[in-house]
């Protein structure tokens, strides 16, 4: 069983095509390039040479963009789980061979290892690899509740895109219109204090946001990251808006996305 699991592991973790899939990736990339050129042809002989010429580049193109693909995959997998493995403490190597033992003993921490491993080969997100990295890593001493708690929130993780994480880290500090509030309250010092945000000053405070900001907060919500405050009466000309605050949960995703001290 052990060696079967092994096996699958170091797919997953290198996400190494077969050989099938070596053998077919350079006959997908000739087709696709020739039939862009005969494409081309169509459109008239001037176009037909043009499209003649362009096959072989767009072959070499699509060759170069499939391989730095499984190696940029391989490299997101290898660093998230260093990165699980340095949270730990200790000699790396060591727990690197801890996670692959946990897996094989372990039904449920090696659905864990794989979801957390899947997801991190295909995001760009440094943060959200090196959170992905501490699931492996909170769970790697426990079975059953804590594993079950890590592939919930690695499942959550999951769904959330640049736009939301880039939200959420807005919502995890106070908005400048609150800094006199929060004086009131005595309470300038603690970063957590009076942390209400609506559309319009989360777009005040990062004005790329604005075509996604409601889609955003409409998942962050459905996550339990944040919560809706209710309407609120908000400065002209935005009339009545939704408030909204971070939750202890979206603290708790925020502190699994910095960086290590």
């Amino acid at each position: 069983m052990a060696d079967g699991f092994a096996a699958r592991v170091e797919i997953i973790l290198t996400h190494a095509p077969s050989e099938a899939e070596e053998r077919g990736h350079p006959l997908v990339i000739k087709v696709v390039a020739g039939a862009v050129g005969a494409a081309a042809g169509l459109a008239g002989p001037d176009a037909a040479v043009a499209g003649a010429g362009l096959a072989p580049v767009l072959e070499g193109v699509l060759s170069q963009v499939f391989g730095r693909l499984s190696a940029k995959r391989a490299e997101r997998v290898a660093e998230t789980l260093v990165d699980a493995a340095e949270d730990l403490g200790g000699d790396t190597a060591e727990q690197l061979r801890r996670f692959a033992d946990a897996a094989a003993s372990d039904e449920t921490y090696q659905e864990l290892l794989a979801r957390t491993l899947t997801i991190a080969q295909d995001t760009a997100m440094r943060d959200k690899r090196r959170a992905l990295g501490r699931a492996l890593a909170n769970a790697l001493d426990d079975t059953g509740t804590r594993v079950d708690d890590e592939i919930a929130f690695v499942r959550m993780l999951a769904e959330l895109d640049p736009v939301h994480i880039r939200v959420l880290k807005i919502m995890s500090r106070r908005p400048k219109h609150l800094d006199r509030v929060a004086v009131q309250m005595n309470a300038a010092d603690d970063p957590k204090a009076a942390r209400q945000w609506y559309e319009w000053s989360i777009v005040d405070a990062d004005l790329g946001l604005e075509g996604s900001v409601w889609g955003a907060l409409r998942v962050l919500e459905r996550h339990g990251l944040i919560w809706d405050r209710g309407e609120q009466l908000v400065p002209p000309p935005h009339g009545m808006q939704h408030e909204y605050q971070i939750t202890d949960y979206g603290d708790y995703l925020i502190d699994r996305l910095a960086e290590p001290d």
